[in-house]
């Protein structure tokens, strides 16, 4: 029986991702008979979900999803349960820009709004908490203890156990279009991130990130760290075992087809990680151990996308470069959305009516 008293439903979930394994797992725990379809190998690197490492937080400088956060942070700890290894390293967020940056100022005023506990820090106390960094005197740091990183490959393996532990199916190297779902099941899901424009319109577009691996003379401890400006270039500690340093640029590359399955590192980004490198933490000469190319699917706007697929379907596009951190609660509205407890309709901000299947 589902969790509403419905008798089990057959149930199919597009995407094998952080939403997709997330969205298979809360409709399986919910009771229902789950078959999630995966068009590549499980773990394959040609999405937005794969590698060690990806950045939670609830610090934005938008209050509705620092507000979201408040829902969703503590979802990662209760899949850590399930994991056969640590997936959250809860190592705290500094931000940092101008003291009169809008962002800066946009994200104090969220987190006081939100009641999110913050430290507002001059340079030489940012400095302190973030060995190495080099600030201006006019910029400032906002630290919240309440972020860090995610294992994300881990992540998706510890959804896949509780899944196949319920009898969950998993289909890899299968990709299905929507008109067999809405045939075959009582309902589904479509998770497929750069793929979402195979099943509905989305006002999307796909483009081609960089991060990198720089090398340090020690391994790095301390918080994660986001640049505030247009480039959104941020950065990790190291990780467990590695002597070096994780970078990324959240600034859009060039646009692909995400068909095209060269994920090159664009050139213009592996230079403002070196320039980072060097002006922020003195790095020089800065040796990038490892570059590799991966994809945002963003809006205009960065919001997510919800919404109905067909009769008998849902889909979600949560990507726009901060999807990641959600993926467990966007799994779990979608498991509401199965089962007819909640509707994409109630969440206007991600919902767009004129979506339609293609």
């Amino acid at each position: 029986m589902g969790s509403n008293g419905e008798a089990g439903l057959k149930v199919a979930v597009v995407g094998a991702g952080i939403a997709g394994s997330s969205a298979a797992r809360y409709v399986a725990i919910r009771g229902h008979d789950v078959a999630l379809f995966e068009q590549f190998e499980i773990g394959h690197d040609r999405g937005s979900s794969h590698g060690n490492s990806r950045l939670v937080r609830k610090a934005y400088p938008d209050a509705f999803y620092t507000a979201c956060m408040e829902e969703a942070y503590p979802l990662w700890a209760e899949l850590e349960q399930h994991a056969d290894r640590r997936l959250l390293h809860e190592v705290g967020l500094l931000y940092f820009g101008p003291a009169h940056s809008s962002d800066v100022l946009s994200m104090i005023a969220g987190l006081r709004e939100v009641g999110v506990r913050h430290e507002i820090l001059d340079h030489r106390q940012a400095m302190k908490r973030l060995p190495g960094l080099r600030l201006d005197r006019d910029e400032i740091g906002i630290f919240t203890q309440e972020a860090g990183w995610v294992d994300a490959s881990g992540a998706i393996t510890a959804n896949l156990r509780v899944f196949r532990s319920l009898g969950g199916v998993i289909l890899p190297d299968h990709p299905i279009e929507w008109q067999q779902l809405e045939k075959d099941f009582d309902a589904f899901v479509v998770c497929p991130g750069p793929w979402i424009r195979r099943f509905v319109s989305a006002p999307v577009r796909t483009t081609m990130q960089t991060f990198a691996y720089v090398r340090t003379d020690a391994p790095c401890e301390g918080p994660v760290w986001i640049e505030d400006g247009p480039t959104g270039v941020y950065g990790f500690p190291s990780e467990p075992d590695r002597g070096d340093i994780k970078f990324g640029v959240h600034e859009s590359g060039p646009e692909i087809e995400p068909q095209i399955l060269d994920r090159q590192p664009v050139q213009e980004h592996l230079e403002l990680i070196e320039d980072r490198a060097r002006r922020r933490f003195g790095l020089d000469p800065v040796e990038i151990v490892m570059a590799k190319g991966c994809v945002y699917t963003s809006t205009t706007n960065e919001d997510f996308l919800l919404g109905r697929l067909g009769d008998r379907g849902f889909f979600a596009s949560a990507c726009s470069g901060h999807g990641f951190k959600f993926g467990p609660w966007i799994g779990k509205l979608l498991a509401r959305f199965v089962e007819g407890e909640d509707e994409p309709e109630n969440h206007p901000r991600f919902h767009r009516p004129g979506i339609v299947s293609t």
